[in-house]
């Protein structure tokens, strides 16, 4: 979809919210159409630095803040053992390079540097408060990144603040977590970290919070932990599995670009440059494909994996392990 094509579609979208919230009720048509530009000017300069972040085997996404790529994202999207292990993927496709930096699980907050970046595509973060109900605009690679499709845009107004977090009920889904919430000037107000109770009630972490832990998290300090990984809920969960290997979503076929030392991958023989064909004896057309198949499946077992390597086939058995 072309940008054109979703700046009309949140036109229709704004006006929609707008008639059918009775707190609109005293605004004139004017009003309306003011807010209206405002969020096609948010979206038309924030668009270029809002990237998915990606180590290979999740998605988040996460905004860039400097000239020279530095990115702001939430805490559990940084989740991968390997610091240099992710890659962040802008709008239009182009993919770098990224090492995480620090975070904080307190409160979510999280930062990566691109590798050599330079001149590139950044925004402004907030200097005023948030007020109550105040207009906001989201923006999120949404269930992960899609090439062709550029980040979703959503609306909403801001319901509160608790502690560290804004609340807003501007809709988030799987995939968001780590994306930028604007206010009306384009400004980063926020970064958003998980959905409430409902669809409507959703929350970010604030800037303020960020301008906090600033200079740990730029240094690279890891501490905290997220209060859905304390020991009583940790048992609740299921646990994820990983196979260590690092293959492209967009690719049309599951080309291994890199294998994590001591992985399951690794030990079983999988090299660089291999092709995964099928997968617990299904096939596998694309990058993506692997990825949706790992995640299906659980810690310590073991399935048979075929791989194509310079024109030979052959399988080997590979015993997944936990995603720590």
């Amino acid at each position: 979809m072309k940008q054109n094509q979703l700046l009309n579609l949140i036109t229709v979208l704004v006006a929609s919210l707008l008639f059918a919230t009775s707190a609109f009720a005293e605004q004139s048509i004017e009003e309306m159409r003011q807010i209206e530009k405002q969020i096609q000017s948010v979206v038309s300069k924030s668009m270029p630095a809002v990237v998915a972040v990606t180590d290979g085997e999740g998605s988040g996404s996460g905004v860039i803040v400097s000239p020279d790529g530095l990115v702001l994202t939430a805490g559990h999207v940084l989740s991968h053992r390997f610091k240099d292990a992710y890659e962040v993927i802008f709008p239009n496709g182009h993919r770098l390079k990224a090492v995480a930096l620090g975070k904080n699980l307190n409160v979510d907050a999280g930062m990566l540097k691109i590798v050599d970046g330079k001149d590139l595509p950044y925004v402004n973060l907030a200097e005023t408060s948030t007020e109550l109900g105040q207009w906001v605009v989201t923006l999120g690679h949404s269930g992960g990144y899609e090439l062709g499709r550029k980040p979703p845009i959503r609306t909403g107004r801001v319901l509160g603040k608790r502690n560290h977090q804004l609340i807003t009920d501007a809709v988030l889904i799987g995939g968001d977590s780590g994306g930028p919430l604007f206010d009306l000037n384009g400004d980063v107000i926020g970064i958003h970290s998980s959905i409430g109770d409902s669809i409507a009630e959703n929350r970010h972490v604030t800037v303020d919070t960020f301008r906090k832990y600033w200079t740990r998290m730029k240094s690279g300090e890891v501490w905290g932990q997220l209060p859905e990984l304390s020991k009583k809920k940790k048992k609740q969960q299921t646990k994820r599995a990983r196979m260590g290997v690092v293959v492209n979503p967009e690719s049309d076929r599951a080309l291994v670009r890199e294998v994590h030392a001591n992985s399951p991958a690794a030990k079983a023989g999988i090299r660089v440059g291999d092709i995964i064909t099928r997968f617990d004896n299904q096939r596998v057309e694309n990058g993506q494909e692997l990825i949706d198949l790992v995640k299906t499946k659980r810690p310590n077992q073991g399935f048979y994996v075929e791989i194509q390597r310079k024109g030979y086939y052959f399988s080997v058995y590979i015993v997944l392990e936990e995603f720590k």
